[in-house]
C-alpha cells in the first residue's frame, strides 16, 4: 500500500474476526437489548440489534454459550453497532 492509500477496515484490524452465530444481550447499565453477534474477535464484535446504545456507551455483551464481555460502543450502523472490548488487566480473568 502506498502512503497515499488509506488502509481498509480489514487491514487496520489488530485481531482476526470470526463468524459468531450466537444470540446475545447487551446491557448499558440502564437497558437490556436483545441482539445477535455477527462476528467477533479478541478486540470487539459487530452486533445486529433493532436499537443501539450511543457511541461511547459502556456496554456488557452477554453472548449465549460463549462469554460476558465488557466494552464500549465505537460505531452505530443501520442495523446495529460495533463494540470494542475492554481488554484492560483489571477485566481479564
Amino acid at each position: 500500500m502506498s502512503l497515499g492509500e488509506a488502509a481498509t477496515g480489514r487491514e487496520r484490524r489488530q485481531y482476526e474476526r470470526y463468524p459468531c452465530p450466537h444470540q446475545a444481550q447487551a446491557f448499558d447499565g440502564a437497558q437490556w437489548r436483545d441482539c445477535r453477534v455477527l462476528d467477533i474477535s479478541a478486540g470487539g464484535a459487530s452486533v445486529l440489534a433493532s436499537q443501539s446504545p450511543g457511541v461511547g456507551a459502556s456496554v456488557t455483551l452477554f453472548v449465549e454459550d460463549v462469554a460476558e464481555m465488557p466494552g464500549v460502543v465505537v460505531r452505530r450502523t443501520e442495523d446495529g453497532f460495533a463494540v470494542r472490548f475492554d481488554l484492560s488487566p483489571l477485566t481479564r480473568h
